[in-house]
């Protein structure tokens, strides 16, 4: 699961979405000035101000739609790369190009779970 999903969720919160991006960057900020890493504070200073200024949980939603549209794309392209393997029957190069067709579908997988959960979670 991606960690915007869980962000809100590793600290037993039920924010989601844009909430739980700044939840999980005020905890770092937290402690980032507790051990006084100045770098590190002005770094994630930044991003709370990126988050408050640019972070909608549609945009979110958007962005994993993306996200799931160009892995669909990959699994294509792979899967035409098996097919033109097995029509130059060399068995190493299709298991090569099975393998990497099934991590795609497997990352395809894992992309749309993560948009079908953040829908749950933010829509009602």
């Amino acid at each position: 699961m991606s960690m915007l999903l869980l962000a809100g969720q590793a600290y037993g919160s039920q924010e989601v979405g844009c909430k739980a991006r700044h939840q999980a960057v005020t905890d770092q900020l937290v402690f980032a000035k507790a051990h006084n890493n100045a770098d590190q504070v002005a770094g994630l200073e930044q991003a709370l101000r990126n988050i408050e200024t640019h972070c909608t949980d549609a945009g979110l939603i958007e962005e994993q739609q993306q996200k799931v549209a160009k892995q669909k794309e990959e699994v294509e392209e792979r899967l035409a790369d098996l097919q033109s393997a097995r029509v130059s029957g060399k068995p190493d190069k299709i298991a090569k190009k099975q393998v990497k067709l099934e991590e795609s579908q497997a990352e395809l997988l894992e992309a749309q779970r993560e948009l079908e959960a953040l829908q749950k979670l933010i829509k009602p």
